[in-house]
């Protein structure tokens, strides 16, 4: 018992659930982007980075809308909108926008929620006792990229929701 009081926790650390209506939660995860992230000249994140994470967020939301942890059909018309670098705080959302048979059609974005100061321009570092280390706020966030993604629960695997915002889904006939 422990042991998944503790890991419930942890889990909550690392996402934030909010409403998005009939289809259920929006679901919520944060992610820093380290050393190990960079891709690119200039600690410039690849973009298949943030495609990473939506799998995570849209495998949280199949099982919490059937019980199962689903297939990945694709993705339609991703659009990366502005750059990840190294030291920036990300944040990823996922919602279903329509419930098929045994499909899910969700909507993925992936906002900038904090960086590093002498990223931001026009930043004044001057009186900054440690710059490589100063961070900010992204106010507002910035939005990185946005997809809409389709996963498949097969009927045999669908259980019903598990937990209470999804009790509402209805799948189409």
């Amino acid at each position: 018992m422990g042991e998944q009081k503790r890991s419930h926790k942890m889990l909550k650390f690392k996402e934030e659930i909010t409403m998005a209506g009939k289809n259920g939660k929006k679901i919520v995860h944060h992610t820093y982007m380290s050393a190990k992230d960079a891709h690119y000249v200039g600690e410039l994140v690849n973009g298949a980075r943030i495609v990473v994470q939506w799998g995570d967020v849209g495998t949280e939301l199949m099982v919490y809308v059937d019980g199962d942890i689903s297939l990945f059909l694709g993705y339609e018309n991703i659009k990366f909108t502005a750059p990840v670098y190294v030291g920036d705080f990300m944040e990823y959302t996922g919602e279903i926008l329509e419930i098929g048979n045994c499909s899910y059609k969700c909507k993925f974005e992936a906002w900038k929620v904090a960086t590093q100061l002498d990223r931001v321009h026009g930043a004044d570092l001057s009186n900054v006792a440690t710059p490589e280390t100063a961070a900010t706020a992204c106010e507002p966030p910035i939005l990185c990229a946005e997809a809409i993604g389709s996963l498949y629960i097969a009927k045999k695997d669908q259980r019903g929701p598990t937990e209470s915002s999804f009790a509402q889904r209805e799948h189409r006939k």
